[in-house]
C-alpha cells in the first residue's frame, strides 16, 4: 500500500543523495517507519493510507504507541500543525 502510494505522489519519500532512489518506509519485525515531507498534505495521506489498512486487513493500529518526529530544520510552525494532526488520529 505504501509503495503504490508513492507512485502515485500521494507522498514523497526521502532521498539520502542526489539521484538515490527514495526511501519511503522501512519494516523491521512488528514496526514500521514511514518518511516523508513534512506537509499537512503528505501527513493526510499517510493517515490516509493506514485507515484503509485497518480497514483491509481488519486489524487496527496502536495510535498510543505511534510517535511523529521532524528533521530539526523543520519550521516550528510544521511541527506544531502535524503534532496537532498525529493527536487528532488516537
Amino acid at each position: 500500500m505504501l509503495r503504490e502510494a508513492e507512485e502515485r505522489k500521494a507522498f514523497t519519500g526521502v532521498k539520502i543523495s542526489e539521484g538515490s532512489p527514495s526511501i519511503s518506509h522501512i519494516l523491521f519485525a512488528d514496526d514500521t517507519l514511514i518518511l516523508c515531507k513534512a506537509t499537512q498534505k503528505e501527513g493526510e495521506a499517510i493517515v490516509s493510507i493506514l485507515r484503509d489498512y485497518e480497514e483491509a486487513l481488519g486489524q487496527k493500529i496502536n495510535f498510543d504507541k505511534c510517535g511523529v518526529s521532524f528533521e530539526r530544520r523543520t519550521k516550528e510552525e510544521v511541527r506544531r500543525v502535524g503534532g496537532v494532526c498525529f493527536k487528532l488520529m488516537k
